[in-house]
């Protein structure tokens, strides 16, 4: 009851001010729309206006849009010239006469030339698709493509799928591994220079719920028109054009014209060696804008080389190439630190459709089930001002999840310069899980301990957003509002048995002690977000951005910590329970001046950001109240110099303040941890972090080489670090030896700098496939033990050389080197460096015979220096593969055999300003896997509404 009775309340009132602001809206659009004149009664014929809008697009007799035409306008009024975009598209405005010609040239191309009479009271004409046919004797001297391979666009690189050769039958995944700069991982992850992909899009709306692993292992590569990488900022940047904070990778996929409709069913099953099991269906339903989607997995594997780390069907293993992975540097062989068993299953729906020219629906659930359980074995080093301590730690965990997420966009076009976007969501989980572990602690603290755990949580979470964006006459004025309301609730109930037996230096025994304890956690948060953003132009390419945005969350948390009587009953424990609630405000007012578009060669922002935050709470545990103010001016400063389509320069700042938590401003003692007392320090400040990226590319279509370098700085003002306090205990009654007190100061001096490159090279019609890419790091990391300061200053560089060549039809060769290089170095005099050393070979492939046999070989070999020296660390890993084609071809037999000489012991490091640790899982990792799956599909062309001319807009979606 404690759980459904704040999740119903925020439901009414969630629906309640829904409604409200609902009303709101469409009340300021009826408002907006009659600013338009009504035909006066009696002479219902519109009457011819003075000027007009012009458009339209150029393609070539491929359906490739052609980019650069030249395109002139004349009539008895008018003489106007342009030329296309990078969607080959043209626009005319102020345009007198509505009788006129347009003449079209294009190097490769012969002229064309249309003319027409057309509606005089028309503020915008939409012509037809204008086709031209490639010029024969220019032909003869030089092949001309209409598009290069790469066009770089603001915030998209956008790929032509037909450019890059792929086999009959294969999927999206296999297309990117051919495209420059593009890593697919044996999970279906794909990284773009480094950074991850974070959503799938097909013809610019989600699809699949935005997975993008089962998007690109379904879609077939046959379907492709072009593969676009955005940085994406969020709804209200593409809405408004307000860039707050750092975009998301998300990868948008358009649909060739001639294979925008179809019905496609991929059905897999497989069983392997140790218990293995595995399955997929995938129905997909593509018409125009129209997508419909049922898919379902199910796994029951051994996490890592082909457990966690590889998808159904998939054969794996070398795809993982070694060197660092975030904070954490990979030494064993192909997969994370998580062995063990895993079962998963993941059914999900999706709805997309357009109803009438106005409403646009999209509707997705999915419900993800998953049981894990492992065992780790790590060992770790502490270091402090005064002394150093080993840990060996053994552990055992069973986690089930159960999640049910249901989403829903719906935008409604109330005409043509109105707009309303409603989008709710609902998220329900529960996890239930029991852990076991033993640890052993020498030197500065010498400590065994056995632990168990076993803890049940729920989480249910409901949110919306309402958006509206009014577009004025005037052009580039706009105006647009937006509401989002959530609410997240986390409930969980812990109960946790600790045996403590603390030692003196002679491993003599000084106490033993044990806690038996119940721990029942609530927290409650209430989410407010409200943004107005008005649009002013100042001329053709220059306008005004005005944003006010305001922020509130707030937090309702309980953690009452029980003991366990023998018998059984709850015993609460005052000194160790918290209860408290604090807010969250954030006030942000924002000008911005904006130039260019994506034709001229400077593209830049700049503006000013006044941010006003508040924190504000209250312990009432303990009694206390407490009320931070902050104010900062923070520049707005971006910059694309567009030196042509495939070559660019870009320079963006970004600022974002980060506020401490409210327990580290409570000036109070928080015993709810006996090791590890917590004391708050009022006067902290909020801590400020300045980001600075630059990036260079260019594609070369004539020689197909592509080359990209870029550049980060980040460096934190007044960061909030742990100063970490070793308190000596005298009493010999006392549970622990040496006990930690845990402060809170800011300190300066975290520093981030980071370059990389990549350089790819196409050789014999892509045949070959030169890949370079490495980076260098710099980074300054500040933390404190016992009122010391201690400087982390880490030096790190990686490069590798990563050919793909697919010298005959039937032989793919893929190898790979790298070298990985990390250093270091602490300034407490206590601390051991870190120096460590990784040289990762890797070669994958294909073999083709027999028309319908495949094998396929995935072999990896690390050479590790500086991790665990008592592990096995370097580590040979072989994957094969067999797969027969059946069924007509539209099936396949395959036989998967993985680490053939079971080496693969999953070597993971990490570590933070006081230490390291090292874990090794428990990988059951050779095993062989039979699969049989199946393909049936089935593409056709689209028809326009009336048989007119299909037009789409440049993320690939369809306007008639």
């Amino acid at each position: 009851m404690m759980l459904i009775k704040p999740a119903y309340l925020f439901i009414n009132k969630f629906v309640k001010i829904s409604l409200f602001t609902l009303v709101f809206i469409l009340s300021i659009a009826k408002i907006f729309a009659q600013t338009t004149p009504k035909p006066t009664t009696g002479n219902t014929t519109p009457q011819p206006i003075p000027l007009r809008q012009v458009s339209g697009v150029v393609k070539d007799s491929t359906d490739q849009t052609v980019i650069g035409a030249s395109v002139t306008l004349t009539s008895s009024a008018d003489t106007i010239k342009t030329t296309t975009n990078e969607d080959g598209i043209f626009i005319f405005k102020n345009v007198k006469s509505w009788v006129f010609k347009i003449q079209v040239t294009s190097i490769g191309y012969t002229s064309k030339v249309i003319s027409g009479k057309y509606n005089d009271a028309t503020a915008r004409l939409t012509l037809d698709p204008i086709i031209l046919k490639n010029d024969a004797q220019i032909l003869n001297e030089v092949v001309v493509s209409g598009t290069p391979s790469i066009v770089y666009k603001t915030d998209t690189v956008e790929y032509r799928a037909s450019d890059y050769v792929v086999r009959k039958g294969a999927t999206v995944d296999e297309l990117l591994q051919k495209m420059e700069g593009v890593e697919v991982g044996n999970d279906g992850s794909v990284t773009v220079n480094g950074t991850a992909v974070a959503k799938a899009r097909l013809n610019g709306k989600d699809i699949y719920g935005g997975e993008v692993a089962t998007a690109i292992q379904n879609l077939p590569a046959e379907i492709v028109d072009k593969i676009q990488i955005v940085d994406d900022y969020g709804n209200t940047a593409a809405r408004t054009g307000v860039k707050d904070g750092d975009p998301t990778k998300v990868l948008n996929i358009t649909t060739r014209q001639d294979k925008s409709v179809g019905n496609m069913a991929r059905l897999n099953g497989g069983a392997g060696t140790i218990d293995q099991l595995e399955g997929s269906a995938n129905l997909t339903r593509i018409n125009k804008n129209q997508t419909i989607t049922v898919n379902t997995t199910f796994q029951k594997t051994p996490n890592g080389i082909a457990g966690g780390n590889a998808s159904i069907g998939r054969l794996g293993g070398a795809a993982n190439r070694g060197g660092r992975s975030g904070s954490g540097f990979g030494g064993g062989g192909g997969g994370n630190a998580t062995g063990g068993t895993n079962i998963r299953t993941a059914p999900a729906l999706t709805y997309r459709d357009k109803f009438g020219r106005k409403v646009d629906f999209l509707a997705n659930y999915n419900f993800n089930y998953v049981n894990n359980n492992t065992q780790t074995l790590s060992n770790s080093q502490t270091f402090s001002t005064l002394g150093i301590t080993n840990s060996n730690r053994d552990a055992l965990n069973e986690t089930l999840n159960k999640t049910h997420t249901i989403g829903f966009e719906i935008e409604y076009a109330i005409d043509s310069a109105n707009f309303v976007q409603f989008s709710p969501n609902l998220n329900f989980a529960n996890t239930s899980g029991n852990s076991s572990s033993s640890s052993f602690q020498k030197g500065l603290i010498n400590q065994d301990q056995m632990n168990r755990n076993n803890n049940n949580t729920i989480r249910p979470n409901i949110g919306g957003t309402i958006a509206y964006q009014h577009i004025f006459k005037i052009p580039n004025r706009t105006f647009s509002a937006e509401t989002t309301l959530g609410q997240q609730q986390n409930d969980s109930g812990a109960e946790q048995f600790n045996n403590i037996i603390d030692r003196d230096s002679l491993q003599n025994i000084r106490k033993n002690s044990v806690f038996n304890r119940f721990i029942e956690t609530n927290n409650l948060q209430n989410n407010f977000r409200g943004s107005l953003t008005y649009t002013e132009p100042l001329g053709k390419l220059s306008r005004l951005e005005f944003n006010a945005n305001i922020e509130k969350r707030g937090y309702d948390n309980s953690r009452l910590t029980s003991d366990i009587q023998n018998s059984g009953e709850l015993k609460l424990l005052d000194t160790l329970s918290n209860i408290f609630e604090y807010q969250f405000t954030q006030y942000r007012n924002s000008i911005n001046y904006k130039y260019g578009n994506n034709t001229t060669l400077f593209n830049f922002s700049l503006g000013l950001t006044g941010v006003n935050t508040s924190l504000a709470g209250t312990k009432s545990s303990l009694g206390t109240t407490q009320d931070q103010q902050y104010f900062k001016l923070i520049p707005i400063a971006r910059l694309q110099v567009r030196l042509s389509s495939t070559h660019r320069i870009s320079l963006n700042y970004n600022g974002r303040a980060s506020e401490p938590q409210f327990n580290q401003i409570q000036p109070v003692r928080d015993v709810s941890n006996p090791q590890n007392t917590i004391v708050g320090n009022s006067d902290l400040k909020v801590a400020f972090i300045h980001s600075i990226s630059s990036q260079y590319s260019n594609y070369i279509a004539n020689s197909r080489i592509n080359y990209e370098l870029r550049l980060n700085t980040s460096f934190t003002e007044k960061q909030v670090v742990n100063n970490v306090i070793e308190i000596r205990d005298k009493n010999p009654n006392a549970a622990f030896s040496i006990r930690n007190e845990t402060r809170y100061v800011n300190l300066n001096g975290n520093r981030n700098n980071n370059a990389d490159y990549s350089i790819s090279k196409q050789l014999a019609n892509r045949k070959y496939s030169l890949n370079f890419s490495g980076n260098v790091l710099n980074s300054y990391n500040v933390s404190m033990s016992n009122n010391q300061v201690n400087t982390a200053k880490t030096w790190g560089f990686k490069n590798s050389f990563g050919p793909r060549m697919t010298p005959k039809p039937w032989l793919d060769l893929n190898p790979f080197i790298s070298f990985d290089y990390n250093k270091t170095d602490y300034s407490l005099a206590r601390s051991n460096d870190v120096n460590q050393k990784i040289w990762a070979l890797s070669l994958d492939g294909n073999f083709y015979f027999a028309k319908k046999y495949q094998f396929g070989y995935a072999l990896s070999k690390n050479y590790v220096n500086g991790i665990g020296n008592n592990i096995t660390n370097n580590p040979f890993i072989i994957n094969t593969m067999l797969q027969m084609r059946v069924l007509k071809n539209k099936g396949s037999l395959q036989l998967r055999a993985y680490d053939l000489l079971n080496q693969n012991n999953f070597i993971n490091r990490t570590q933070n300003g006081l230490g390291f640790t090292e874990t090794l899982t428990n990988p059951n990792s050779r095993y062989v896997m039979l699969n049989l799956s199946m393909n049936l599909q089935k593409w056709t062309g689209v028809v326009g509404n009336n048989n007119r001319p299909i037009i789409r807009r440049g993320d690939g979606s369809f306007m008639n």
